[in-house]
């Protein structure tokens, strides 16, 4: 019998195992699942804040259209304010109440400066975010609230509105409305009746698209079940608030394409709602609309959706479609692509875009994803989405914002008619100046670093700015006049004409530092802008800076000169002349 001997196999000796991976594999845990994550989420929320206040620093201190008319019909020439009318207090077919309380705060603490306007209107909207912050419900979990308060700050401060901020004027209006709406809504569906009434009064005579709250609070009182007259007085006082809005409205003036079919009120419906969610095409923004509409329809479906909890947000949603509804109606039959072109109504697309994303949110957080990792990732990413998308309207209204110099330098010298759509210049510079508003103020400049309107240029100190020729780019300064607007007839100005010059100048070794016109005996008695960007000189001239082109207005006689000022001091000029109209439509700008 064989006997087997059983060796024992060795024991591997034993490996010292780190602890330091597992920290770290703790701590990372612990921060995805705590509190800090949600925070630093949160924080992704001021970045658009900040974006938006660098636009608004840099953004021109004249005020714009609208708000000149409207300090025309409150203010007397001697700048105090008229007798309360409540005519005088209708602009464009809106009550502007509130807005012009603050616009008189503005002129009496900041010369009126459009940037100061601009702050507050930053601050309107910052408020809007916290309070739509305080709307999110609870049952949401921490990171998911935050990703939503992230991508809520991107959609407010989006590009795609940023008329309303850097001009002031409106989105103190359309802003401020906006703000007030949601407050009311949020103390609506907490039963706080009479301070949503107050509130939604207040909004009225803020601006037109408030008007839509009234029946929305009478909705929100059924659904509430409350009493009958808490139901019907939302209704009865919207009702007064309309009437007087309709007693005392101006007539509208004359659209451009009447467009009385319903598929063009779809379309520009449509396009409202959607605007957000394209950079450039009205057919893309009606499809985005569709889609929204849509989505809600969907989630209307939802019992998660239909919870108490996010009453708010069908609210929210139902002002916003009343909102477009009303603009639609209204602005229908000016034509061309107004869903896209005009900025202003992003914000409607916002307040109806950002319910949707917290009422799809929630649904999926209570069916799919109850710690929402992926719905915060999501929605932030929604978020960075509508506001890249706003980035083409940003580049036009910086361009356009620069540009606007042009027309300070033109009230500030009393030729403001050469801009048919501002108000008389008899009428309008009497006001500013008596009331210390800009650019009747010290620190007008026309950014020459020195001479003003007034000074006098050495005429035999200038050298003739000469034309480029060929294609590459010349060795000397060069420059020329291109074209005028408006093309014929000019206004005129003491019985001079007053065109805008459009051109370009260029020196690589000694750069632009300003233009301005000056009349037979060198007095400067116009300016504008340089600088600003040119696409088309760079593609016709090789080697030219893209940022070559000026624009210059002032009053021009035989003698007049549109003079070059560079860096060195040195002066060029060109001949203050109207050119002959090209053969193809004027250079892009």
């Amino acid at each position: 019998m064989t006997s087997a001997v059983v060796r024992e196999d060795p024991q591997p000796e034993p490996v010292e195992v780190s602890a330091e991976p597992a920290s770290r594999l703790v701590a990372g845990r612990r921060f995805v699942t705590g509190p800090w994550l949600p925070r630093l989420v949160t924080l992704l929320a001021v970045l658009p804040v900040l974006g938006t206040l660098r636009e608004v620093a840099n953004a021109g201190r004249l005020q714009h259209i609208d708000y000149l008319y409207q300090l025309t019909r409150i203010t007397n020439p001697d700048g105090t304010l008229k007798a309360f009318d409540l005519a005088n207090y209708l602009s464009n077919e809106h009550i502007l109440g509130l807005p012009s309380v603050l616009y008189w705060l503005n002129i009496q603490l900041f010369g009126g400066d459009n940037r100061t306007l601009g702050v507050f209107v930053v601050a309107v909207a910052a408020l809007t975010v916290v309070a739509l912050g305080a709307a999110l419900p609870r049952t949401l979990s921490p990171l998911v609230r935050a990703g939503i308060v992230a991508a809520g700050s991107a959609l407010v401060f989006s590009p795609h509105g940023l008329w309303n901020f850097t001009r002031a004027m409106s989105g103190t209006a359309w802003l401020t409305a906006n703000l007030i709406v949601v407050v009311a809504l949020l103390l609506a569906v907490r039963g706080r009746w009479w301070p949503a009434w107050v509130l939604a009064l207040l909004g009225s005579v803020t601006y037109g698209t408030a008007f839509a709250v009234w029946p929305v609070l009478a909705v929100l009182a059924a659904v509430r079940r409350e009493a009958w007259w808490k139901r019907l007085l939302p209704l009865a006082v919207g009702g007064v608030v309309f009437a007087v809005w309709m007693a005392y409205r101006p007539s509208a003036p004359l659209a451009a394409a009447p467009a009385h079919d319903i598929g063009s009120l779809l379309y520009y419906f449509l396009a409202v709602l959607g605007k957000l969610w394209t950079a450039d095409s009205g057919g893309m923004a009606a499809f985005a609309g569709a889609v929204l509409l849509g989505l809600y329809a969907t989630l209307a479906t939802s019992k998660v959706a239909r919870e108490p909890r996010l009453w708010f947000w069908w609210a929210l949603a139902g002002h916003a479609f009343l909102g477009a509804a009303m603009i639609a109606q209204a602005r229908v039959d000016y034509g061309g692509e107004v869903g896209m072109d005009t900025a202003r109504y992003t914000s409607i697309s916002v307040l109806m875009s950002l319910p949707a994303i917290v009422l799809l949110a929630a649904v999926v957080h209570r069916r799919a994803d109850q710690r929402g990792y992926r719905i915060a990732g999501v929605t932030i990413v929604a978020g960075l989405l509508g506001y890249a998308l706003g980035s083409p309207d940003a580049v036009a209204e910086r361009a356009a914002n620069k540009e606007h110099h042009v027309e300070a330098v033109a009230v500030r010298g009393g030729f403001s008619d050469a801009y048919r759509r501002y108000p008389l210049a008899s009428e309008l510079v009497p006001r500013l100046q008596a009331l210390g508003h800009y650019p009747f103020t010290d620190d007008f400049t026309l950014g020459c670093g020195g001479p003003e309107l007034g000074s006098t240029l050495d005429l035999d100190a200038m050298s003739p700015l000469l034309p480029a020729r060929g294609n590459k780019r010349p060795k000397h300064a060069a420059g020329a006049v291109e074209w005028t607007e408006p093309a014929d007839p000019a206004p005129f100005f003491n019985g001079k004409p007053v065109p805008v010059f459009h051109g370009w100048a260029a020196d690589a070794a000694d750069p632009v530092r300003c233009t301005v016109i000056v009349d037979g005996t060198g007095t400067i008695v116009g300016g504008g802008v340089s600088g600003q960007t040119r696409t088309d000189l760079a593609l016709r001239y090789a080697g030219i800076a893209p940022n070559s082109g000026f624009t210059v207005i002032g009053p021009v006689d035989a003698g007049g000169r549109i003079v070059v000022i560079q860096t060195s001091g040195a002066l060029r000029w060109l001949p203050a002349e109207i050119p002959p109209p090209p053969p193809t439509q004027p250079p892009p700008r």
